[in-house]
């Protein structure tokens, strides 16, 4: 199995290109986390401030809570890239199996994958995340002689290292769960199989994921509620956002299929959009997946846009002084700054998402388009069939990603500050036309790579049979 499990890394090692960019990503946003904050710690130690660790203490719990959203953001990319992988190696698995190879020993097997991919990411991501943060101080020194100096600590290494290479595995192992119980019988099928979970999965991740949606969206209640007489509100309020959204995760395939379903029917009657709208429906788990990855980013920058506009709002009614208020103001505008570059690389690794799973799909269909091609769907249509699949679901993940992000705000503002008076959400429509601006935008990226991918399929290649 090992053996097989390497064969397969070197000739498909291609495929794994965005799993390893994603990796990267995370592994130098946290070398600079953790780089930004043993400077200035360092930084005040030289002020003379006896005792920072109350400081690293609370720094420390920020960063560690963004890197957190990053790594699950990375992890649903890494986990839908594995599976679509393995559904393209789903016969060799199937023929694996029936000459004796256990579901356990496919498992352990695509942890090979898991551990090249976390390896190669981490050593990009650290290299970079390394030379950034030279490169910052150096700026930053010539710029206000700042007199900083690089913090070399064996955590800069030692922490991305080992969360880059756990989630990688956890994700290879998530994503090889569906055809590592393929059944022996489908060696004998000469499709390429589907990443696809059995329907009773399919209900039971459902049924999970309605009940904490359910469970958690009570706790948000209640933590409004305990907001209007107490500032600790957001302690009821944050573990029901933490499972609110961990339900949604889980049951992304039921709640979007529908709505996805809706959208693409309401699509041009030009056949490329017809079967974008048809490609996007048939296989409802990866479009989901790619869904909440652009969920999650947007959810992020709107819910901390919404609560610093609403805690805005209600400081002009508490400081008729002009000049207290221009500070306070500052403050918040300089922290939503600091909270939205923190955010930026969790909305890349989305990014990075959308288009690794346009590229995945446009190759495990790759039979189907030149089956098309072979019956006059041109290089255009197929171009245009991939940038459709995008937009739409990069709009759908956009919507949604405002809506609970106004709600999550909403719920953080007034369960913190309800004592000072209950508030309604405040967004301006610039910002919600950004976003969507930007969605758009990055899915027309997005799916450059794609289409011309899908366009360059030969109608021969309906006559292999692999």
């Amino acid at each position: 199995m090992r053996l097989w499990a390497l064969r397969e890394l070197r000739e498909t090692a291609g495929r794994y290109a965005a799993g390893v960019a994603v990796v990267a990503v995370v592994a130098a946003f946290a070398v600079l986390l953790l780089e930004t904050i043993e400077v200035f710690i360092r930084m005040l130690s030289t002020t003379g401030m006896q005792d920072a660790a109350p400081v690293r203490a609370a720094l420390t719990s920020v960063g560690l809570a963004f890197l957190g959203i990053a790594v699950l953001t990375a992890a649903i990319v890494i986990s839908g890239t594995f599976a679509t992988v393995y559904a393209g190696r789903r016969r060799d698995i199937a023929l694996l199996r029936l000459v004796g190879a256990t579901s356990t020993q496919i498992k352990r097997a695509s942890r090979i994958d898991g551990l090249a991919v976390g390896a190669a990411g981490a050593i990009a991501g650290i290299a970079a995340g390394i030379l950034v943060s030279v490169a910052a101080i150096g700026i930053l020194n010539a710029s206000f002689g700042a007199g900083l100096e690089f913090a070399w600590t064996p955590q800069l290494v030692i922490v991305p290292a080992v969360v880059c290479l756990a989630v990688s595995t956890l994700a290879a192992s998530s994503g090889a769960k569906i055809v590592a119980r393929v059944s022996p019988a489908e060696g004998a099928r000469s499709d390429a199989g589907s990443t696809q979970l059995p329907a009773p999965a399919q209900r039971r991740r459902g049924i999970a994921g309605i009940v904490l949606a359910v469970v958690g969206s009570g706790f948000l209640a209640l933590g409004v509620i305990a907001g209007l007489v107490s500032p600790f509100g957001l302690l009821i309020a944050f573990p029901g956002g933490v499972l609110s959204i961990v339900g949604i995760i889980l049951g992304a395939p039921a709640f979007t299929a529908p709505i996805v379903g809706g959208v693409t029917r309401l699509l041009g009657r030009r056949g490329s959009d017809l079967l974008a709208g048809a490609n996007l429906r048939a296989n409802p788990v990866r479009t989901a997946r790619t869904v909440v990855s652009v969920l999650i980013g947007v959810t992020l920058v709107t819910m901390f846009t919404v609560a610093g506009e609403m805690y805005l709002a209600q400081t002009r009614a508490y400081f008729g002084d002009a000049i207290e208020l221009e500070q306070v103001s500052q403050f918040i505008t300089v922290m939503l700054i600091v909270v939205y570059v923190l955010t930026a690389f969790s909305v890349l690794v989305a990014a990075i998402g959308l288009g690794s799973n346009l590229s995945l799909s446009v190759l495990q269909r790759q039979r189907e388009i030149a089956v098309l091609r072979s019956v006059g769907l041109t290089a255009r249509q197929a171009r245009r069939m991939v940038l459709v699949e995008s937009v739409v679901v990069a709009g759908i993940g956009a919507v949604l990603g405002l809506l609970l992000g106004v709600l999550y705000g909403f719920v953080g503002a007034n369960s913190t500050f309800g004592v000072q008076g209950f508030s309604g959400p405040v967004l301006s429509p610039w910002f919600v036309v950004a976003v969507l601006g930007g969605a758009v935008g990055f899915s027309v990226l997005a799916s450059i790579l794609p289409g011309r991918r899908a366009s360059r399929v030969h109608p021969a290649e309906a006559l292999r049979d692999s």
